[in-house]
Parts: structure tokens; sequence; C-alpha cells
């Protein structure tokens, strides 16, 4: 499952949901949160998957950021639907996944990490 972006930058590109950690935040709040603020959902389990560095251009200037992924486990995810910064929500086969649609190489690097570690 990949989100469509709604705004900038890189607005109508391809991500996975997510967001920032707010301030005294742990990561995996931040998750829950995020999740359910773009895709209405919650969250009943999730673990850490890896990490990968990102430059974040929004107005001009460059953020550094560390993209940190989890597998998240959901009980109904039937009644996803996009909210918040997003557009669409698509689903993909592993196979299928049109790369070159990513907003970010960090995307692109936790998508391949996963597919290549056979995540269940």
């Amino acid at each position: 499952m990949l989100s469509r972006r709604a705004i900038e930058p890189n607005r109508g590109m391809l991500d996975l949901p997510g967001g920032f950690v707010d301030v005294m935040e742990t990561a995996e709040e931040a998750v829950r949160r995020e999740i359910n603020e773009e895709l209405g959902i919650a969250v009943t389990g999730l673990q850490y998957l890896t990490s990968f560095p990102n430059e974040y251009v929004f107005s001009g200037y460059s953020v550094f950021t560390l993209d940190m992924a989890f597998v998240c486990r959901v009980d109904d995810l039937a009644s996803a639907h996009p909210k918040d910064d997003i557009s669409a929500i698509e689903f993909y086969d592993v196979k299928t996944v049109p790369f070159q649609e990513l907003c970010s190489d960090s995307m692109r690097n936790i998508i391949e990490f996963y597919l290549e570690n056979k995540i269940k």
C-alpha cells in the first residue's frame, strides 16, 4: 500500500504514509498518530524495519531527516481512506511497484529493503 501525496513537496507522487515526530513523542507514537491522521485507521501492532537518510526539500530549503520505517498491523484495512495530506491510497503487487513515481530515494530504499528481506 502506498499513498499519493496531495501537497508539496512532490505533490502527486507516491509515498509511504507517515510524517514527522512531534516534540516529546516517540517514533512509535508518531506512527500510530500519523497513520490515523492520514488513513483513518488504528495501528494494532508495529515493528521497526529500517531507516534511511533523506533530504526533504521544502520551500527551497533542505531539511535532512532520518526516515524510519515500521511494518504495521491493522485490524480493518478496508476502512482506510485518504485524509490529511494524501489524495489517494493505492495497492500494488510487489512486482509492479512503480519506483519511478516514488517521492524520494529513501522511500525506494525502504521498499527495496522490505522486499529483499521478505518481511511479512
